[in-house]
């Protein structure tokens, strides 16, 4: 910096100039780092000469080196204006930008600063460091390559291009520039440690642990190389639990402060106040930490939350958006020394300090052990182990990953949280699950795409057992370490060693995502690593429907892949044994029935599993935090944290939890009268009957309902609006059982959509027989009752009668001990085959303490002809009704008076029964009955007040019908349709509503068809002639348009032929309605005829990825964007007209 400073050109807007004398007695002051008088001299030329840009960039450069980054700032922009071609200054200035965080300011002038002065050493360094830093790495090299030209054997120089190599996954190269580096400086410790990491990429353990001890002999006090040496221990299969242990334990030894600091004291103290959390992370952007921490931090209230997040990467990408919407503060501390970020997280007053970093990839641990929160915790991101630290008092765990008796291996206290300690999130755009390729090729292929590193000889040899036993099968192995010729071949050596040809081995190389998870289609079974276990990979693997079988390791880092799999329901894939490893492999191979059905059904099974339940992940994790923030309040010290089965929370040693997980009291008002409730009536609705019932709204407007709702047949539309309501739980495609996968047999007909195959045509009623074609099977999971995690009573239980629900009885008994009402539909014309009688349900029943109470919803057969029926049609043949069970008379003796409330509540809010209330009511408080029998009294003489929500379950007249501002889509979905809308110019809608809205907000002429007059005349009335929606008729309707039956369905087509109607290139079609197969169809037959570049098109189609049955359009278009179950696409330009119409007919009268 001095050399820069002599060399600055004279002032061009003064022809006083700073004398020779005084730049050398700055400069003096600058070389002693005297920074006081350096700081006071500089202020003073600036005053006595302020045209010369010498005395500018002195005080820059002065403010700078003594770390006051901000104000140097100023006078170097000063400087600049004078003498803009001065190549050090466009250097100084990128030096004090880098170090306030604002890299891509810093490249600017680096480069300016190299076009002026190529040869200019500092800033070519910069420049390569913040190229890698964004993992921009082949500019880096760009850049490496200029400067070995002018810096031959340049160590720097070397070691960023090393790292750069290593990042583009050329590891031989990266190796042999590390090698020549520690033979050129045998005795640099920095060297030394880089190539003990690039061989532990390689797996070359126990060189690179020798190379870390030798770099920290000769510098013990660096923390980085140590943490590289714990992190690189945990890949070799040679260390126990123990030794691992006790090499973390070293840290604090090695690298804590001698006498522990004073952390900082809150002033507000106060338990329920708002938080502010601090989150140390590298990777804040696609990355495992990304995906297994951003949907669950976006769920922290705000209101209970403050977020600031301290960025150790540079790099932006999708996650990184996401994360930054969330948090109240961005800082970028890559530029940062230890010191200055404890200063920092000091002096913004953060409460709880979260560790995203540990002994890996962006390591602060220096810093944290300067104990600048009043809470610290270690979380995902280099979680392999205690961190060693006796500044962390928590860990973030789970009862697999730290099962009982861990404890001891851990300087924190470990907060157990009650399912994963993650919570993983798919990227969105992951391909189709194809069937076992095993089914087409007849060999089976055993995979594993964990980062090759974590490969040994001992998970070679188990391997080789297994393909020695299973003759013909294979082995693929996939990992960036592949692309390097030394890697592939030393893997190979060691195979046939064992007795595995090569021709049994598949190696391939670093790809993007999308083809990494397509790849997975080429794998049947995937075998985990040992001991270092699959972590993301694990759930990709899920996520492409591949099992994984693990055998956890000795340390936190070995047991990933045990608590994803228990957690999304897979514990048998977990194994105690090498021995239980290979048998259970060999057991899978065996059964490709069993693999097909497996696979079909996991992917949905992750990502409804605990896993991925981003909803209640966010709420253990605020009510965790929120539970240490007590604590310390409390002046307790840490202790371990727990949660039990109803929620709670203990802290060891404590006799009460530490909240309460008890339910606040319901009150609802119906017919004027008070309902007092002790907690919500929780009712399982299997088969999503209350969702699709219109009086649903009503219902949930009482606000004293929990629904839990299973829809096999994803039968309810827009299940996303009831994503955000905590009372409310839809899970389509997913249905009670015996708790093994089956078969749904999806029909033409939806609402005969069932796990039970349809009766045969000529058991059939005419009118059901169309109706009842299967179009597909699916498979689908079944859930026992008895087996359903959190639902810690139940009240209500709903069975419709196309489920096996003897079977659902008898594996539910334990979950019915406490029940109030069965509700259990019942066929007296059987469509199924296996359905339940009323006989054989009145006895399954009554062994459970239940008995008959009396029918209700019934629904009966008429016999006229359908073109002739007097009006009102009503039948005289039952056909099917809903049986209404109650406690037997034993039980109801029993019951709390709580209990005898809530049933008294339900009977009359629900089904309008009085008496039975009132009896409830008086066995209870006879006072209370006489209130209530009152108010009825007086409810029977209000015109319009109905005694009951049941009463309310009407078709509301147009000009009630309540209209949304907005599309019933998630938040994601909603962004990337108004995108795509503020982009058309011609647009048309299957299906209106929100969309319609939005879209005449835009300006635009919506036109469109629906399948509800009422809906389009009261759509039309808001919006006025930008509404040009027109309903078709399909016959009489249910909610959301759909056809209450297949009476009419000769006019079916005329719903998707509607858009035939409009002679327009439409640029933006919507398909949200009925019919969406035919719609789709329909649509891309429109654009070919009447859109001269159809390929610039888009359809946009809501509710597509999570419904299979649409998929039949792929055919014929391809993916633009993917978000959630929204997909935007284009036409395909090789796509086959007559296969498009053909296709078109067997679809036109599908209303799915």
């Amino acid at each position: 910096m001095a050399k820069q400073l002599r060399k600055t050109g004279v002032a061009r807007h003064s022809t006083r100039t700073v004398s020779r004398k005084l730049r050398e007695q700055l400069i003096g002051h600058y070389q002693a780092r005297a920074w006081d008088r350096a700081s006071a001299l500089a202020v003073q030329l600036t005053r006595d000469y302020p045209g010369d840009a010498f005395a500018w960039k002195s005080l820059g450069s002065v403010l700078l080196e003594s770390g006051d980054w901000v104000r140097s700032l100023e006078p170097l922009d000063q400087a600049l204006q004078l003498d803009p071609q001065d190549p050090e200054l466009h250097n100084t200035r990128a030096q004090a930008l880098y170090r306030l965080g604002r890299a891509v300011e810093a490249v600017d002038h680096l480069e300016t600063a190299l076009k002026l002065k190529p040869r200019l050493k500092q800033a070519r360094l910069l420049l390569i460091k913040l190229y890698n830093d964004a993992g921009g790495f082949n500019e880096a090299l760009a850049h490496v390559a200029t400067a070995e030209q002018h810096f031959p054997g340049d160590d720097e120089v070397l070691a960023r291009k090393a790292h750069a190599l290593a990042k583009l996954t050329r590891f031989g190269e990266s190796i042999q520039t590390h090698e020549e580096l520690v033979a050129n400086f045998p005795d640099d410790p920095v060297h030394l440690s880089n190539l003990a990491s690039a061989y532990r990429s390689v797996g070359r353990f126990e060189e690179a642990e020798a190379q870390y001890l030798r770099a920290l002999s000769l510098a013990p006090q660096q923390d980085k190389t140590y943490s590289n040496y714990l992190m690189a221990m945990h890949y070799n299969p040679a260390h126990s639990a123990q030794a691992l242990f006790d090499a973390h334990r070293q840290w604090q030894d090695r690298f804590a402060p001698e006498q522990a600091p004073v952390r900082p004291r809150p002033a507000d103290r106060s338990p329920g106040r708002r938080l502010r959390v601090g989150m140390i992370s590298a990777g804040f952007r696609i990355h495992p930490v990304g995906q297994m921490i951003t949907s669950a931090v976006e769920q922290l209230p705000r209101d209970q939350f403050e977020l600031y997040a301290y960025t150790m990467s540079d790099q932006v990408d999708v996650l990184t958006t996401r994360m930054q919407d969330r948090v109240d503060r961005w800082q970028s501390v890559t530029h940062l020394a230890e010191d200055r970020l404890a200063q920092l997280i000091r002096n913004d007053g953060i409460d709880i300090l979260l560790d995203l970093c540990g002994h890996t990839e962006g390591c602060r641990l220096r810093a944290i052990a300067q104990e600048p929160a009043p809470l610290q915790v270690k979380w995902v991101g280099g979680l392999i182990n205690t961190t060693g630290l006796r500044a962390m008092d928590y860990l973030i765990s789970d009862a697999v990953e730290t099962p009982p008796g861990a404890d001891e291996f851990y300087i924190e206290k470990l907060i157990r949280m009650p399912d994963d300690y993650i919570c993983y999130m798919p990227r969105g755009n992951a391909p189709d699950v194809a069937p076992p390729p095993a089914a087409s090729n007849g060999v089976i292929t055993f995979g594993c795409f964990n980062n090759p590193s974590k490969i040994n000889e001992i998970l070679l040899d188990q391997w080789a057992q297994i393909l020695l036993q299973l003759p013909g099968s294979q082995l693929f192995l996939k990992g960036m370490q592949f692309d390097s010729e030394e890697f592939r071949e030393r893997t190979l050596s060691v195979l046939a060693q064992l007795g595995i040809d090569r021709g049994r081995v598949i190696l391939e190389g670093h790809s993007d995502h999308y083809q990494l998870l397509q790849a997975y289609n080429r794998v049947d079974i995937a075998l985990d690593s040992w001991p270092y276990s699959g972590g993301l990979t694990t759930c990709e693997a899920l996520l492409m429907g591949v099992p994984v079988i693990t055998l956890p390791g000795p340390s936190f880092a070995g047991r990933h892949s045990a608590s994803h799999l228990t957690h999304a329901g897979l514990p048998e894939l977990v194994v105690d044994s090498w021995e239980r490893y290979r048998e259970l492999a060999l057991d899978l191979a065996s059964s490709l029935d069993n693999l097909s059905v497996i696979r079909a059904q996991l992917r949905q099974q992750l990502t409804r599993s605990p896993v991925c339940d981003y909803r209640r992940f966010g709420a253990n994790l605020a009510a965790a935090l929120r539970a240490i923030w007590r604590r310390y309040c409390e002046d307790k010290a840490p202790a371990a944290l727990d949660f039990d089965h109803q929620g709670q929370l203990w802290f060891e040693g404590d006799s009460v939890p530490t909240a309460s997980a008890a339910v606040a009291p319901a009150t609802a008002s119906v017919s004027d009268f008070q309902w007092q409730l002790d907690g919500r009536v929780v009712v399982l609705d299997n088969g999503a009957k209350l969702f699709r019932d219109r009086g649903f709204a009503a219902l949930r407007q009482l606000n004293a309902f929990t629904v839990i709702g299973f829809d096999p047949a994803s039968q309810v539309e827009q299940p996303e609006q009831y994503s955000d309501e905590d009372q409310l739980q839809l899970f389509p495609h997913a249905v009670l059982g015996d708790g093994q996968p089956t078969m749904l047999h999806a029909c033409l007909d939806p609402e005969l959509s069932s796990t039970l195959p349809p009766l045969a045509d000529t058991a059939l009623p005419a009118a059901l027989r169309q109706g009842a074609r299967v179009l597909t099977q699916l498979p689908i999971s079944t859930l026992r009752l008895d087996s359903i995690e959190g639902l810690d009573g139940l009240d209500w239980l709903i069975l419709d009668q196309r489920s096996d629900n003897s079977t659902i009885l008898q594996h539910g008994a334990q979950s019915l001990q406490d029940t109030l009402l069965l509700q259990v539909g019942v066929a007296f014309q059987p469509t199924h085959r296996g359905q339940t009688t009323l006989a054989e349900l009145n006895d399954k029943v009554a062994a459970l303490g239940f008995r008959f109470y009396r029918f209700n919803d019934m629904r009966y057969h008429s016999h006229w002809p359908a073109d002739a029926a007097p009006q009102p049609d009503v039948g005289t043949e039952l056909a099917s009704a809903d049986v209404l069970y109650l406690p037997s008379p034993e039980r109801m003796a029993t019951l709390s008076d709580s209990q005898r409330l809530k049933l008294a509540f339900l009977l009359h809010a629900v089904f309008d029964i009085r008496d039975l209330s009132y009896s409830l009511l008086n066995d209870q408080d006879p006072e209370l009955a006489a209130s209530y029998l009152r108010q009825m009294q007086v409810a029977d003489t209000k015109p319009g007040n109905p005694a009951a929500v049941a009463s309310t379950f009407t078709e509301p007249a147009p000009e009630t019908l309540e209209l949304p501002d907005k599309p019933f889509m998630t938040d994601a979905e909603a962004g990337l349709f108004r995108r795509y809308l503020e982009q058309a110019q011609e647009y048309f809608e299957y299906g209106s509503g929100g969309s319609t809205v939005w879209a005449v907000e835009q300006g635009l002429v919506v036109r469109g068809v629906e399948s509800d007059q009422q809906w389009v005349t009261a759509l039309q009335a808001r919006l006025g002639e930008r509404c040009q929606v027109t309903a078709v008729d399909i016959g009489p309707t249910r909610e959301w348009g759909f056809p209450t039956s297949l009476d009419h369905q000769d006019q079916f087509p005329a719903y998707s032929l509607a858009i035939e109607q409009h002679a327009r290139a439409f640029d933006l079609i919507l398909v949200d309605g009925r019919f969406r197969v035919a719609s789709t169809l329909a649509a891309i037959r429109h654009l070919r005829t009447h859109h001269s570049h159809c390929e610039d098109a888009r359809i946009f189609i809501h509710d597509f990825w999570n419904r299979t049955q649409y998929h039949a359009v792929l055919e014929f278009l391809d993916t633009v964007e993917q978000c959630e179950s929204a997909g935007v696409f284009q036409l395909r330009k090789d796509l086959d007209p007559v296969r498009l119409d053909a296709l078109w007919q067997q679809y036109a009268k599908v209303p799915i």
